[in-house]
């Protein structure tokens, strides 16, 4: 059991009640204010529906990866203005970015479409993929995109309808999904799909271990001086509980520093930042690494 990787410590949960963030929606969706870049070169502004941000999320039973998450939409509702009663569908093979924009904090994020491909068990890239509108989580010469998938308690309301209070307390971090891609790229490579692993999955950790090596060859083929770091990165067993074990000590004491005094709400959300970087950290330090080998 040792030798099991974070993965095991964090999926366990996998197979029970999903949400994927901090805020929660128990109604209908508002239209909030977005920016959108058309594959034609125009883009539309205004206010839309459907697609959450990478921090908001609905409560939902057995969460379903990118399907549960709504990046698998096939169109967007739109309006020019928010006191429009005309709502436009605009499908999202017209799409190529959405910008939203937080009307309380003005934080913009951004999803972009890709053909998203994973991995399969022979370590190939899978011919056909899936196209999903992907959160942007960090911009590079890889930008990494993704979203948390949660463990929370719900309140349930009447019988049309299933919400969350929306305190961070409530929810455990379970896994972030993570997809890499090159800016101008149209596809993205899946590591690892960790809606769909298995409990048998998680008894062959090095096999899985595997093609998050094989992802990172794929996004980094064009740069050799890469593909040997990757390289050298799997002979060293870079994807490992050593590796986890290693990063969440060195970020113990800071945390738990933050911590003193902090209960509830206040403390779930310095411990969640944190977990939350024990999964994006992994994967950072081989795109830090692209950004430093390759032009």
């Amino acid at each position: 059991m040792k030798k099991f990787s974070f993965l095991i410590l964090l999926l366990l949960s996998v197979q029970q009640f999903f949400a994927q963030s901090l805020q929660f929606y128990t109604g209908k969706r508002d239209f909030i204010p977005i920016e959108i870049l058309m594959e034609d070169g125009s883009t539309k502004k205004g206010f839309a529906q459907d697609f959450m941000l990478p921090d908001v999320a609905t409560f939902s039973v057995m969460g379903r990866g990118p399907k549960y998450a709504n990046l698998d939409r096939k169109e967007v509702k739109f309006k020019s203005a928010k006191s429009d009663t005309q709502v436009q569908l605009i499908p999202v093979s017209d799409i190529k970015s959405l910008i939203y924009t937080n009307e309380e904090t003005q934080e913009t994020f951004q999803l972009d479409k890709r053909l998203v491909k994973e991995i399969n068990s022979n370590l190939e890239v899978e011919s056909e993929g899936k196209v999903l509108m992907l959160p942007l989580m960090e911009k590079g010469k890889i930008n990494m995109y993704g979203y948390r998938s949660m463990l929370c308690k719900a309140d349930f309301g009447d019988s049309n309808s299933a919400g969350f209070n929306g305190n961070e307390d409530q929810c455990q971090l379970t896994y972030v999904m993570i997809y890499l891609s090159k800016p101008n790229e149209t596809f993205a490579v899946a590591p690892v799909d960790y809606s769909s692993l298995t409990p048998l999955d998680l008894f062959n950790m090095k096999k899985l271990y595997k093609k998050f090596y094989r992802a990172y060859e794929e996004v980094g083929a064009d740069c050799p001086e890469f593909l040997a770091k990757v390289d050298e990165a799997r002979k060293n067993d870079y994807f490992s509980n050593k590796t986890f074990k290693e990063n969440k000590k060195a970020a113990d004491a800071e945390r738990k520093a933050l911590l003193k005094g902090k209960r509830g709400a206040e403390a779930s959300r310095i411990n969640m930042k944190y977990r939350t970087e024990l999964f994006t950290n992994m994967y950072k330090k081989l795109l830090d690494d692209y950004d430093a080998s390759c032009r």
